[in-house]
């Protein structure tokens, strides 16, 4: 029974504890977030809205019925009942020039979507990236005080063996076991936050992840600034304002508007002796021109749309500034955080080594277990330390990578 079990789990065990690679997250995430998937139902709306202005003429076509009774003293020269119906076609041969900015209005709002798109899988992408590093620093951190608890527990049980013997006072064991559980209490307290940080990388992925690679992300060579995706869609915000404007203007600028239409009558409760020539079917075809020379609203819409329009403007100089600076920055802390691995390294093997040394002479009973302690949660905390270095690193490669406006469908291309 015990061999049969041992199989099932050889079996089982590759499967369940198969690692995902950062890739596939990143990759998993743009296919089934639900914030994308969102975006993606906003722009379809966009784009029928687009197609319902995309003939600029705007023909219409209009049905309509009416039925007409008149009472009391009806001359005979009148109708008493008169049933009529019509058809009726309408183009604008020229309106200005409004329908034509509503479509490039339209059009930009299309665009801008869509590269608002782009910007949050970036923002959602270094999400994935932050929690994806959060966990592995999380596990080696576990791992670093695990260790911690085993070498705490193999010195109680030296401790406890030495009390026994009256060697030691029950002092210097209540100090081992005090610090062990202090440490089995910060474990604890790492699977919790290894676990939330799990649940928050599923939900952005829309797909279960239980278990992670040591994926890392490629160096970066020769990267330059480019403005993002924001900065686009600021640009074609500005482009829709223009267009706000055009439709303003148009209002000044003469309408010249083409309809047809085709009447049908029935008619009763007439003298047919007087009225002999009533018609059947009719049809009316109307070109109509219009200028508006004065109305008391457009001064002031214009005005709001061309203050309108410095606004974004401004806010288009300050994003431009704030990435630009951004991506200074984020090279800068790319420089700070591998210099702090460095400091990290050396600072764990100096760390090490005097632990080394306090546990030799702990061992020899010339230093007492406050000094082994120390040394012990001096090694335990640089490794942490070290660990914690190491993943911002990756971290800050992310960052770097997405402030220096890079697509990020050229960064799941890279090998990593």
């Amino acid at each position: 029974m015990k061999t049969l079990y041992k199989l099932v789990l050889l079996v089982i065990l590759p499967f369940s504890l198969k690692a995902t690679s950062l890739k596939e997250i990143m990759q998993i995430t743009v296919k089934n977030n639900l914030n994308i998937k969102s975006m993606n139902y906003n722009i379809a709306s966009k784009k029928e809205t687009l197609k319902s202005v995309t003939n600029t003429l705007n023909p219409t076509i209009n049905l309509g019925a009416s039925y007409n009774k008149l009472g009391l003293n009806i001359r005979s020269s009148q109708v008493g009942a008169t049933l009529s119906g019509y058809i009726k076609f309408g183009v604008d041969l020229y309106d200005g020039g409004k329908n034509n900015s509503i479509k490039r209005q339209k059009a930009f709002e299309v665009e801008s979507i869509k590269l608002g798109k782009k910007a949050s899988i970036k923002e959602i992408l270094l999400q994935v990236v932050q929690l994806f590093y959060g966990i592995k620093m999380v596990d080696e951190n576990i791992k670093a005080y695990k260790d911690k608890s085993k070498t705490l527990s193999a010195q109680y049980k030296r401790e406890q063996q030495k009390y026994n013997l009256k060697m030691i006072t029950v002092d210097e064991v209540l100090k081992l076991q005090s610090e062990y559980e202090s440490n089995q209490y910060i474990i604890e307290d790492l699977k919790y936050q290894r676990d939330e940080l799990y649940q928050n990388l599923t939900l952005i992925t829309g797909k279960k992840i239980a278990n992670i690679d040591n994926s890392k992300l490629p160096n970066i060579q020769n990267l330059r600034y480019k403005p993002s995706e924001n900065i686009e869609v600021l640009k074609s915000n500005l482009k829709a304002i223009n267009e706000d404007i055009n439709q303003i203007s148009a209002i000044k600028k003469p309408k010249i508007k083409l309809e047809d239409t085709i009447n049908v009558y029935h008619y009763n409760d007439y003298d047919k002796a007087v009225l002999k020539d009533l018609p059947n079917q009719q049809n009316q075809l109307m070109l109509s021109f219009s200028l508006n020379l004065y109305d008391s609203s457009t001064s002031s819409k214009e005005q709001s749309a061309m203050l309108a329009k410095l606004v974004k403007k401004e806010q288009l100089n300050y994003a431009k500034s704030k990435e630009k600076i951004a991506f200074n920055l984020a090279r800068k802390k790319l420089l700070t955080q591998k210099a702090k691995i460095d400091s990290a390294k050396s600072a764990l093997e100096m760390a090490n080594s005097v632990y080394d040394i306090i546990l030799t002479k702990y061992q020899n009973g010339i230093v007492d277990n406050i000094s082994y302690l120390d040394a012990l949660s001096k090694k335990t905390t640089n490794q942490a330390l070290y660990n914690q270095a190491l993943n911002n690193y990756e971290i800050a490669k992310a960052n770097y990578y997405f402030s220096s406006g890079v697509d990020y469908q050229k960064v799941l291309k890279m090998k990593f």
